[in-house]
Parts: C-alpha cells; structure tokens; sequence
C-alpha cells in the first residue's frame, strides 16, 4: 500500500521530469551554466531560504509532535549552516542583489500564507518538495553526469546528494505520511493541492535562474 507521499509524488512526476530537462539542470550538471547565471541563482536562493526557513519555524511550531517541532528547528538552523556555506563559495559580491525576482516572491509569499493559515497537515505538505525535489535532482545529477572531477558546481551537487541531506528528506517525508494517516478529506485534498503547487514553484524557480527573470516595470 503506497503511503501518502509516494501517491502525491507520482501526480507530480511530469514536474520532475521537466525540472531534470531543465536548461539550467542539464548545464549545470554538464558543467556548461553560465556563471552569471549560476551567481543570480544563488543570490535569489540566498533570498528565498531566508523566508523558507521562517516557514519551517512556523510549521514546527504547530506540530503536535515535540520531535517534529525539533526536525524542523533544527532544519531551519541547518539551512544558515550548509547553504550560508555554499553562498559564500559561489555568491560573489557582483552578484549580491536584495531584490526578490517574481518567481522568488511569489514562491516566498506562498509559503508564508500557507504555513500561517492552513492547517499542519497543509502546511507540512507544503514545505516538503524543497526537500524531496533538491534531493531527487541531486542524486540525478550526481548519477548521470561524466565529469564530477571537474565541474565548478560539484560542491552544490554533492550537498543536495549528500547521506546527511537524505537522512533529512526521509524525515522530512515521514511527518507528513504520518500528519496525513488522521487527516480529514478536505485536508488531504489541500495537502496534495499545496504539494504540486509548490512543485511546480519549485520548476519555475530554476526557469527564473536561468532567464535571470526581472520586474517588468
């Protein structure tokens, strides 16, 4: 019998499918991404984690679980840790921005009413495809490409295809099987709802990287 999760993602495969196509995934993992767009990617991730692990504060502190308020503390500070990290190995002073692009914006502002307003149950579902689909699009990377000895990216890549990244996600995974097993029918139609939109910010995140998107006005 398939758990929650795994039903909900395989509703959301054609997401991860064009996410793994992606011309930005394809390049980076080819090791052929242009470095400005690379440098405007991390400056607008380095933005959006700023709101999303506010997010995870949130949804902890509504968990009923004490462990479950803990995962998701300790995921936030986890976030300050590893990919303050990675900003301060690939976010150069030229690429510093404090302008949100739309995608980053929209995706933050999401998050922060869902997680207010929605119940846990929602709110867990909500914040999860950050951490199941980074560590899907890790572990294809890391599979597929010929050319982790000389790619400048490597140390991204090797984060998100990390055991200890795994080891989140799978906990991750977890609390919301286990926040769904009691959830009511209107509750489980918005978890799946907020799951595949959130999926689907998270395709439209890399497609901003790559256009290095901009307020039109």
């Amino acid at each position: 019998m398939q758990n929650w999760y795994e039903k909900t993602r395989a509703k959301t495969e054609y997401i991860y499918q064009e996410i793994i196509t992606h011309d930005f995934v394809t390049e980076l993992m080819q090791a052929t991404l242009n470095k400005d767009t690379f440098g405007f990617y991390v400056n607008q991730d380095s933005l959006y984690l700023s709101e999303y692990k506010k997010a995870l504060v949130t949804v902890g502190t509504k968990c009923n679980n004490p462990q479950d308020t803990q995962f998701f503390y300790e995921s936030a500070t986890g976030i300050i840790q590893v990919e303050d990290a990675l900003h301060k190995e690939f976010l150069e002073e030229k690429y510093k921005n404090p302008t949100p692009s739309p995608t980053c914006e929209l995706y933050n502002a999401y998050l922060a009413r869902i997680v207010h307003n929605e119940s846990v149950e929602v709110g867990v579902a909500a914040v999860l495809p950050c951490f199941t689909i980074y560590k899907e699009v890790g572990d294809f990377i890391l599979k597929t490409q010929k050319n982790e000895d000389a790619n400048p990216y490597q140390s991204w890549i090797e984060t998100y295809a990390s055991d200890a990244f795994a080891e989140a996600v799978k906990q991750a995974i977890r609390i919301v099987d286990t926040y769904a097993l009691t959830a009511s029918p209107q509750n489980l139609a918005k978890m799946e709802e907020v799951f595949i939109k959130t999926s689907k910010l998270e395709w439209m995140f890399w497609d901003s990287a790559y256009k290095q998107e901009e307020w039109k006005i």
